[in-house]
């Protein structure tokens, strides 16, 4: 069995939440005229559609299981942290492309965290 170290646990993450973000992307890309007739409740789909791609993903790749708290934080962290980025934008403090690099930064970061220190406590590279 080949040694798991976390070079590899990172790129099984990565590559998870790109995928997570291409669907989030696509379904955004189809909605948007329904945003534009002023359908704000689309908004949730995109994130909700790549957290399930990701969520569904990275442990199958992985091999690490994830219980619902990791969707729960996961989710609070996707929601939360967009919806204070927002609010940021609406405020007119960033510009939306600025929020949006922050938004990325601000879950890919702590994500990656918290799963590395999962799976080290877990014993997942011995």
């Amino acid at each position: 069995m080949p040694a798991r170290s976390q070079l590899r646990l990172f790129a099984v993450y990565f590559v998870s939440f790109a995928a997570g973000l291409t669907v989030a992307w696509l379904i955004l890309s189809g909605l948007a005229e329904g945003v534009r007739d002023g359908y704000w409740v689309l908004l949730l789909m995109p994130p909700l559609g790549g957290m399930a791609v990701f969520h569904g993903l990275f442990p199958l790749l992985s091999r690490i299981r994830l219980g619902l708290e990791f969707i729960a934080v996961g989710g609070a962290l996707v929601y939360g942290f967009g919806a204070v980025l927002t609010g940021v934008v609406w405020l007119g403090l960033l510009d939306p492309g600025t929020a949006l690099v922050f938004w990325l930064a601000g879950v890919f970061g702590p994500g990656w965290w918290i799963m590395s220190q999962w799976a080290e406590k877990i014993g997942y590279f011995k």
